[in-house]
């Protein structure tokens, strides 16, 4: 092999780094670790907030292997908790979505308040009307921002606005959600590492050949990209072209570390959230907007994105294949042609090799 390339033990030359070892894409230790010390510890985008509008509403969700649903409380905040009952663990909320006045376990009937304080423990002597201390339910953290909420598992984590960082300032050029109407969700898995997924949506370098179309559309020279530490994301400001029914129109792409795609423009805005379900294997939920009135001009719209997700996912499992192979061990990375894909792989290494 070349000197140089990390499979043959070399130093990379300048502006190269080694990418990440293969067997971190398809290792079960390496996947529980990056649960515990990435998933855990990051905000996760859980629902539109409009799924939230009255006391009782819930979205159950989960966050780094852990059930948990979030809902609006008697007093109009919203509460987050692990989805298990403290009785015996069973799952207190088994629907995605509904409303309850009360949170009721229905394994053996206890009890709790949208506050998430027990209520009732049936049969348990002297706790009928009042269960056991210290069996409230285990709290997780929610907040909201421009319309959408997010849990997060760890208690020790920035607030979501300071997680968020620029991204709040590159938001307010673009129209807040409260004046767009919601087109619609998709899903979607795959088998793809979601660190494959990753390495590929944070940078621009395969667009000329894994997208075509999107790669026309652009205004080349205006494209500039570059990577955030004030909230650890990779930035893609674009201008896309006039086109039959189109103006020429600025846009500014978002791949936010951990799993986190967010799609800005003009007139209509859409989210990615990536989900590892295993090593080797994602969940993808993507939401869109667009403006008021226009549901069906934008349905093109969302069928391109709809494209140009398929063309990444087809190319990130066919490099989940090799990297499952055996034969390939680590390649190289541009810091040049790749600098979102080092950002990403570089905040990786410090999450799994840095302190606990």
């Amino acid at each position: 092999m070349a000197a140089g390339n990390p499979d043959s033990g070399g130093a990379a030359p300048p502006g190269l780094a080694p990418s990440l070892p293969a067997s971190w894409y398809c290792d079960p230790a390496v996947f529980a670790r990056e649960r515990e010390r990435i998933f855990a510890r990051h905000w996760t985008l859980i629902a539109r907030e409009e799924q939230l509008a009255a006391p009782g509403d819930f979205v159950t969700d989960t966050i780094a292997g852990c059930p948990v649903f979030v809902v609006r409380q008697a007093d109009g905040a919203l509460g987050a908790y692990h989805n298990l009952c403290r009785h015996r663990a069973s799952p207190l909320l088994t629907e995605e979505t509904g409303r309850r006045q009360v949170l009721r376990c229905p394994y053996h009937g206890w009890t709790y308040g949208l506050d998430g304080q027990l209520r009732k423990a049936p049969g348990f002597p002297g706790r009928e009307a009042q269960g056991p201390s210290n069996c409230d339910l285990l709290p997780v953290r929610a907040a909201a921002w421009n319309g959408l909420v997010f849990a997060c598992l760890d208690p020790a984590a920035p607030d979501l606005e300071d997680w968020l960082g620029e991204i709040l300032e590159i938001a307010a050029g673009y129209p807040p959600l409260e004046t767009l109407a919601f087109l619609g969700e998709q899903r979607f898995e795959g088998a793809a590492d979601w660190k494959a997924y990753s390495d590929n949506s944070a940078e621009g370098y395969h667009l000329p050949h894994v997208h075509k179309d999107l790669a026309a559309a652009l205004v080349r020279e205006a494209t500039e990209i570059r990577n955030y530490e004030r909230g650890q994301f990779v930035g893609f400001s674009v201008r896309y072209k006039a086109s039959p029914g189109w103006p020429e129109s600025r846009g500014f792409w978002i791949y936010k570390f951990p799993g986190l795609l967010l799609h800005f423009s003009e007139n209509e805005f859409n989210l990615e959230r990536v989900i590892p379900l295993a090593p080797g294997r994602l969940a993808l939920r993507r939401w869109f907007w667009c403006p008021p009135g226009e549901q069906e001009k934008f349905q093109v719209v969302m069928e391109e994105s709809t494209a140009v997700m398929r063309e990444d996912l087809a190319i990130c499992e066919a490099v989940q294949r090799n990297l499952e192979a055996g034969v390939y061990r680590s390649g190289l990375v541009s810091e040049e042609q790749e600098p979102g894909t080092a950002y990403f792989q570089r905040l990786v290494r410090e999450a799994l090799e840095g302190p606990a």
